[in-house]
């Protein structure tokens, strides 16, 4: 008993599936990207960072915050404005970039990172990533 296969059909469905992946990658990255700004959004706000809780701010700035009617707890959040400019942006067809638009945010977001490190996916995050990936390309194909 022998099986056969249409070749012209075959090669079809192959192209078919190759453009069909070359269409569902950048899809699928973009969903992974937003999952990562998703996490550090989430982490950020209960103030854990990459590696446990964030320090406690100090004194002086515990006084600013309180005297502007802010919380005490270190959640890198005080107008909202640099949590809120994190931005996923398309790099090339098999890479996006989690960052901030605008420089001044940037900027704050680098000095945050040195006291508090924040930016940037825990191991135990990975799979959560992937599993945003994995989701979306299914979804597509």
């Amino acid at each position: 008993m022998g099986i056969s296969i249409n070749d012209k059909n075959f090669r079809r469905f192959i192209a078919s599936f190759k453009s069909k992946m070359n269409r569902s990658i950048p899809k699928a990255l973009n969903s992974s990207g937003n999952k990562v700004r998703e996490l550090i959004l989430d982490r950020t706000s209960r103030g854990v960072g990459l590696s446990g809780s964030f320090k406690r701010y100090s004194r002086d700035y515990e006084g600013y915050r309180r005297d502007k009617g802010r919380g005490l707890t270190p959640d890198l959040n005080f107008s909202g404005r640099m949590l809120s400019n994190m931005d996923v942006e398309k790099v090339s067809t098999t890479k996006v970039l989690v960052s901030f638009k605008r420089n001044e945010e940037q900027k704050k977001a680098k000095l945050n990172q040195k006291t508090r490190p924040f930016f940037g996916v825990r191991p135990q995050e990975k799979k959560f990533v992937a599993e945003a990936f994995a989701r979306q390309l299914r979804r597509d194909l």
